[in-house]
């Protein structure tokens, strides 16, 4: 009798696989580990780029982002398939699994290609800088202007309208006119904190500069490279701070009233209960405001009241003039 049960048993599981399917029964079984699975997807995603240093050059950086893109992909199809049951997406993870492999196999390819010596002599190598924003900013009054900028290691004024950033040199290579610098925030290239190789606009900048400086510099993009234009370390960078380098009050800017709340000097912001700003169609509020020269915040301090005036510079609403009131 109990043989008789075990043998109906298997009759049943196996007419339930031809009734139902064996994907079906598939699916019908949990996913072992799947959780577990998927979370290490989402943490190596998350921490994939923290570690990614760019160059500096636009077509490396772009291949190096790509590649590190695509295999967090292959990293999820993968998991897909090993875990998933639905059969539209594993159709579709075996999809991204062949064209991304494919992908990364001519990027791989080309960053060999791109180190040989003489691979930008290539009569079909564009330039760098000959992308459409390249181009416009080349064409914009402020870029050429400050191209034509004095290159005399002394004489290197503050360039209009670009913040100061803060940073620490991590390298130096005074032959190449280059410097990496583990800096934060650069607004005007809309950069996140990283560290980078900058070229220096004019290696005569770089006299001086040493591995494990705190600096405070300025970027921008020239000739379609991001480049250093501005670097200051030590006493230069103390007589940036000092309250003469207020620049004046900027013409046609309305003047306005309020009280700093707080000041962050080391972020170069400032956070002011204001009245209205004509110029920014700004009703009173309090508000966090960029300093467009941090050496306006000096001797500025919580509970001022103070006489100041805003603008928008470099698509960030930025204080570029500030005074205490009476």
């Amino acid at each position: 009798m109990k043989r008789l049960t075990v043998t109906l048993t298997a009759i049943g599981a196996a007419l339930a696989v031809v009734a139902i399917g064996p994907d079906r029964i598939a699916q019908a079984q949990p996913a072992k580990g799947a959780v577990a699975a998927f979370e290490r997807v989402l943490e190596v995603m998350n921490g994939r780029f923290k570690g990614t240093k760019l160059v500096g050059d636009p077509d490396k950086d772009f291949a190096t982002l790509v590649v590190a893109h695509h295999e967090d992909l292959i990293f999820l199809a993968r998991t897909q398939l090993e875990h998933g049951g639905d059969r539209q997406l594993r159709q579709l993870a075996q999809k991204i699994l062949d064209e991304q492999q494919k992908q990364i196999a001519e990027l791989k390819e080309w960053q060999v290609r791109s180190r040989q010596a003489d691979y930008r002599a290539q009569p079909d190598q564009p330039p760098h800088g000959s992308g459409p924003l390249d181009q416009r900013a080349q064409a914009a009054p402020a870029s050429q202007a400050q191209a034509a900028a004095p290159t005399e290691p002394a004489a290197q004024p503050a360039a209009p309208n670009l913040p100061m950033v803060s940073g620490t040199v991590e390298k130096v290579d005074a032959g190449g006119g280059k410097v990496t610098i583990d800096h934060g925030a650069i607004p005007n290239l809309n950069m996140d904190a990283m560290t980078m190789v900058f070229r220096a606009q004019d290696p005569a900048i770089l006299q001086g500069v040493k591995e494990g400086d705190k600096i405070q510099f300025q970027a921008d993009r020239v000739n379609g490279q991001i480049s250093v234009v501005r670097i200051e370390t030590g006493r230069a960078q103390a007589a940036l701070t000092r309250p003469a380098a207020q620049p004046a009050a900027a013409t046609n800017l309305p003047t306005v009233s309020g009280t700093v709340e707080k000041v962050d000097s080391a972020q170069g912001k400032v956070t002011i209960d204001h009245g209205p700003i004509p110029n920014l169609n700004m009703d009173a509020m309090t508000m966090v405001f960029r300093a467009q020269d941090p050496a306006v915040l000096k001797g500025v301090k919580a509970g001022d009241k103070v006489q100041f005036q805003a603008d928008r510079v470099n698509g960030q609403i930025s204080v570029v003039s500030i005074r205490k009131g009476r």
